[in-house]
């Protein structure tokens, strides 16, 4: 996998470390990152894949490499894993919970002016919305 394609693992952790964020190295490929006690964001390299993945702990969503973050109706910004932990702590990008009969079933982030669609929403769903900063 070339340099310039790998997260930037080392740089997350002195990122975190600034911020005030927990964070953790699992292995010399992976960190992970405390935003909250039961919601943990992993920036992965997969060596092997020649691909990054980051994503939540525990829920389906995820993202490789650079992200884009929908910012409007026809508009978005890529941000790459230095911008996401930034776009947090700064609230810009906020982190959406979905829950069914009060069951985690999926965790994502998305950009504080991304439209939200609720018409789909099912019987007992319930959503969350948290802004760190």
């Amino acid at each position: 996998m070339p340099e310039n394609m790998k997260y930037r693992l080392s740089e997350i952790i002195n990122l975190c470390n600034e911020q005030g964020l927990r964070v953790q190295q699992l292995d010399e490929d992976r960190v992970d990152v405390y935003l909250r006690e039961d919601c943990i964001l992993s920036f992965c390299n997969l060596i092997d894949e020649n691909d990054t993945i980051v994503g939540f702990v525990g829920t389906p969503w995820h993202a490789h490499g650079v992200v884009q973050f929908m910012n409007g109706s026809d508009t978005y910004i890529e941000c790459d894993e230095l911008d996401i932990i930034t776009g947090l702590v700064c609230g810009e990008l906020l982190i959406f919970s979905r829950y069914l009969s009060f069951e985690l079933i999926d965790r994502w982030i998305a950009h504080k002016d991304e439209s939200l669609d609720v018409k789909y929403i099912e019987a007992g769903e319930e959503l969350t919305i948290c802004r760190l900063a």
